[in-house]
């Protein structure tokens, strides 16, 4: 069993020590929809697997402040939150990583035209490419991963549970 060794008033900081052995990553993610009831996902070096636009919440930032500015960077627009989704974690499963990655999630409306991605150099490198999509061809397209990278699998198989979450939010009036 993992025990936290942080307290309450430490919660927006990016990087945690648990255990001496374990750090934790926070991260916010958000499922956008627009009015025509499209969402975008990244698309990770061609289709490997797939993730939901968010990262890292910098230092002094809030969750909600990391969703938008991530919105923002990863989808190429600026959103309103709707609701919060939930929070999910895994540890990383790679042999050299000691860290536990903690994903916050809101369902967001898009507010403003889209631009292109900003990607930084590591997701360049990773070929991300975002396309927005309908919400059965995205559950579709996160169902089709295959992918041998055990941390691509995790962050598919996160992303996925938190899309399935807000199928609401993508019914047609």
């Amino acid at each position: 069993m993992i025990k936290l060794n942080c307290n309450q008033n430490s919660m927006n900081e990016k990087l945690k020590t648990v255990d001496e052995k374990l750090t934790i990553k926070k991260a916010a993610r958000t499922v956008i929809f627009d009015d025509n009831k499209l969402t975008p996902i990244i698309i990770v070096r061609g289709g490997e697997y797939y993730k939901i636009p968010g990262g890292g919440i910098e230092e002094g930032e809030t969750d909600e402040e990391a969703a938008k500015r991530e919105a923002l960077e990863e989808a190429g627009c600026e959103v309103e939150l709707v609701k919060k989704i939930g929070e999910q974690e895994f540890v990383d499963p790679g042999p050299k990583h000691h860290m536990i990655h903690h994903s916050v999630c809101y369902l967001a409306k898009k507010i403003d035209k889209t631009k292109d991605p900003e990607f930084d150099e590591w997701e360049k490198n990773n070929n991300f490419n975002m396309r927005w999509v309908d919400y059965d061809e995205a559950v579709q397209l996160f169902q089709s991963s295959k992918t041998d990278d055990k941390f691509g699998e995790e962050i598919n198989k996160r992303d996925l549970e938190f899309l399935i979450k807000c199928k609401d939010a993508f019914k047609l009036d």
